[in-house]
């Protein structure tokens, strides 16, 4: 394919808001790298950090803003004989100090944030080197006297003799009474030199090192200071060899410790990934996924997060989506309108796919998702006139190698299946290809505007309908998908609010086929129901939501209330304890004979401690009867609406059901439900939303053992039921259904024997028919025909009597 998955569902958008969130160069080169994967062990762990690392954040940041990139000097490190510059050695310092730094916080996060701790525990310990480039190398990058004893010699030296020569040159400055302009030292070829002018530099022996601009000075050096200049240029080259050296051995320094000093730099390029990405899943209050044994794909409140960083700049708000699949059901159709969100649906859940695998966290209340070992897209206009291929070429040419590469653990996402060419075409393309990917047995999200396919999903097992919602009233969409309902394209609506001429309108609706009006009017009636069920539900919630806070208030009220009783109880229990200890004071007093009034005493201490016990588990016990309470039981009461008889709702009767515009005809029914049909699309519905039948059919009873009594009725036809019906060339799903209506046909003309040629092919029509066929309520048994008359090619169908 031209574009990889990455590519279409923007993940290097998503890598850029990472960058954004992380504080130095190695951090954004982590982000770089980070790719799809499908180790779990090593994303469950890379998710088990960023999480402590999402926690860290709630209490303070943790960034490496102070780090120099050390990618450079690193690289320098592994050559022969290299010298690190003393800027160089000021990078370098960055990162020692940094793991230092990082090793100290280890130790007092290690019991709050074990994982984060152990990797920054992991890092070397470089205090040595830091404390040699510190003692070397000065902040501004020069190299300090105290690098070494032979380097402040040398450094004296220069002093003592600079100071020397411009004291010289001074004194020849006065000695000749230098005009103003004349009367300083000065360096020409790193040499000090005196300025005299043109005519006059005879008068001073000695060698001239340049002139001014205009050429009326020269720059001399006096004989008196040459060999003064020699030692001092000597001295300079001393310094630069002892500066060399000094380099040198902090560079062998550096390089003794090169691996841990590069184990180092990826630790903290790999923290600063993932503080990068806790920062991101704070922002976007994002969910580290689950990855499913099951094979399970769930995503609650998804959104994608590139669309949501682009609205919030709008200050508008992204509409989040929720899907389930997995199990029986891996195959997810999405029909609505154009510009409705079905791309967007698509791009979400592919880029939760791609960033759960990525040890990014997913943008969602929730995810739940299984180790795809690959995620295959085909979104988008891919024609290309140098490659001679139009848009539906292109779109066949990616979904033959999205068919070739697919496995049972890929995603698959297919947008606008079966377009480009003509509809019905295009739509037996897209219900052939969706019948490929189902068998590959991969979760498959596609979407579409072929009523065809949305038939398809409502009858295939495994196969499961969604719409992006559209607005009737306000004519526009919501982005709202709903799961388990087919949209409608409503093309003709959005026409009318892109201010279309009303009488094109018009004449668009009034073309419609009946069938396509009777669906439309299908899929309103379910987006209806999942509407009211959703109010319903929310209603619901609030309602439990608003009784649990009066339950809690109630709660406060009475503790407080007992707490307020027990207060009062404990204060006359300690004012009559008090009273009672008075009251046997006053009686002992009263005793005059000592030896009587000290056994009193004894016994009163005794009989009190005794009563006081009593009296606080009588107290216990009181206060136990006073908090105890009752509870009151609630009751209910609802009212329900009588439904239309059941002897008037015989199957091909034209019923009217509440909320469609038109009739729609009863097939059979089912318990409370009433299986219903309009144009292509068949539903169930309660049988209490039936409210009227305009016109009933007569048929017999017919029993079908197991199921219940079924009644089967048929609108009057021209002609008798032939005994045979044939369905040679057809495709399963077109010959089931004309098998079906026919045995209906069969059964109300008391027929009891019917023959369905198939011929041979490859036997998929005839397997197909036979599984139909076992589990017709009509049927009573099926054999193949006599040899001589036709064999497999035919099947014999005996039905109920």
């Amino acid at each position: 394919m031209s574009r990889t998955a990455e590519d279409v569902l923007e993940f290097d958008k998503l890598r850029e808001l990472l960058r954004l969130r992380t504080t130095c160069a190695p951090g954004r080169r982590a982000v770089d790298a980070l790719e799809f994967g499908t180790d779990r062990g090593a994303l469950e762990a890379a998710f088990a950090l960023i999480g402590e690392a999402r926690e860290w954040l709630r209490g303070g940041e943790l960034g490496f803003g102070g780090l120099a990139d050390p990618e450079g000097w690193l690289e320098k490190l592994e050559g022969p004989g290299i010298v690190l510059e003393a800027g160089e050695f000021l990078e370098a310092a960055s990162l020692l100090e940094t793991a230092a730094w990082l090793r100290g916080q280890s130790r007092e996060a290690a019991a709050k944030f074990p994982l984060l701790a152990a990797r920054a525990a992991s890092l070397g310990d470089f205090r040595e080197a830091l404390t040699a480039i510190r003692r070397c190398v000065l902040p501004n990058g020069e190299i300090s006297d105290d690098a070494s004893s032979t380097l402040r010699r040398i450094r004296l030296s220069i002093a003592q003799t600079r100071e020397s020569i411009q004291k010289t040159l001074k004194q020849i400055l006065r000695s000749r009474n230098a005009e103003a302009g004349e009367d300083y030292v000065t360096l020409r070829n790193e040499r000090f030199v005196i300025p005299v002018r043109s005519e006059n530099r005879r008068s001073v022996p000695g060698i001239v090192h340049g002139a001014s601009g205009t050429g009326q000075t020269v720059f001399l050096e006096p004989l008196e200071t040459v060999e003064a200049n020699n030692e001092l240029t000597q001295f300079s080259e001393d310094e630069a060899a002892e500066i060399l050296r000094i380099l040198r051995g902090l560079t062998e320094r550096l390089q003794v410790v090169q691996e841990p000093l590069r184990a180092a730099a990826g630790t903290i390029a790999e923290l600063d990934s993932v503080f990068a990405r806790g920062r991101f899943a704070r922002d976007f209050d994002a969910a580290m996924p689950e990855f499913s044994d099951a094979g399970d794909l769930k995503l609650v409140a998804a959104r994608h997060p590139v669309l949501e960083d682009k609205l919030r700049r709008e200050d508008r708000r992204v509409v989040p989506m929720t899907l389930a699949l997995g199990g029986a059901e891996k195959v997810l159709v999405i029909s609505g309108p154009n510009t409705g969100g079905k791309t967007v649906a698509l791009k979400t859940t592919g880029l939760a796919a791609l960033s759960a695998q990525s040890g990014i966290p997913v943008a969602a209340q929730s995810a739940v998702l299984p180790v795809f070992d690959r995620v295959l897209v085909d979104i988008g206009d891919e024609q290309s006139i140098a490659a001679d291929l139009s848009t539906f070429s292109a779109h066949m040419l990616n979904l033959k190698s999205m068919l070739d590469l697919l496995t049972p653990e890929s995603l698959a996402l297919v947008d606008e299946m079966g377009t480009g060419t003509a509809p019905e075409e295009g739509a037996a393309l897209a219900v052939a290809l969706l019948d490929e990917f189902r068998a590959k047995n991969c979760i498959v999200l596609a979407t579409t505007h072929h009523d065809r396919l949305k038939a398809y999903a409502s009858t295939t097992p495994g196969v499961v309908n969604a719409a992006v919602e559209f607005d009737d009233v306000n004519l526009r969409p919501t982005y709202r998908l709903m799961v388990g309902v087919p949209g409608g394209s409503s093309g003709i609506a959005i026409a009318q609010r892109l201010g279309l001429l009303p009488s094109v309108i018009e004449r668009a609706r009034s073309l419609l086929t009946p069938e396509s009006r009777e669906a439309a009017d299908l899929i309103a009636y379910l987006h209806r129901s999942r509407d009211e069920l959703d109010r319903m539900q929310q209603q619901m919630a609030r309602e439990r939501h608003a009784l649990l806070e009066e339950r809690e208030k109630l709660r406060t009220e009475w503790v407080g209330r007992q707490q307020k009783r027990i207060i009062e109880l404990e204060r006359q229990f300690a004012e009559m304890q008090k009273r009672f200890d008075e009251n046997v004071a006053r009686l002992i007093e009263s005793v005059k004979e000592r030896e009587l009034r000290a056994s009193l005493e004894k016994t009163a201490r005794r009989k009190g401690t005794d009563i006081r016990s009593e009296a606080r588990e009588e107290l216990n016990a009181a206060l136990l009867e006073t908090i105890s309470g009752s509870q009151a039981d609630l009751g209910t009461g609802s009212a329900s609406q009588a439904p239309v008889r059941a002897d008037a709702l015989v199957p091909g009767a034209r019923i009217r059901v509440r909320g469609f515009s038109k009739a729609v005809i009863f097939r059979r029914l089912d318990g409370s439900a009433a299986e219903i049909e309009a144009g292509p699309l068949r539903m169930k519905v309660a049988v209490d939303e039936i409210t009227g039948v305009e016109q009933a059919g007569q048929a017999p009873s017919l029993q079908s053992p197991g199921r219940g009594s079924v009644t089967v009725a048929a609108q009057p036809s021209e002609g008798s039921v032939s005994g045979e019906i044939n369905v040679i060339g057809m495709r399963v799903e077109e010959a089931t259904e004309r098998v079906d209506k026919y045995l209906d046909e069969a059964a109300l003309a008391n027929q009891t024997r019917v023959r369905i040629i198939h011929g041979h092919g490859t036997g998929a029509l005839r397997k197909g028919l036979g599984e139909f066929l076992k589990s017709h309520p009509l049927v009573l048994r099926t054999s193949f025909e006599a040899e001589e008359r036709g064999g497999k090619a035919i099947t014999v169908v005996e039905l109920r009597a």
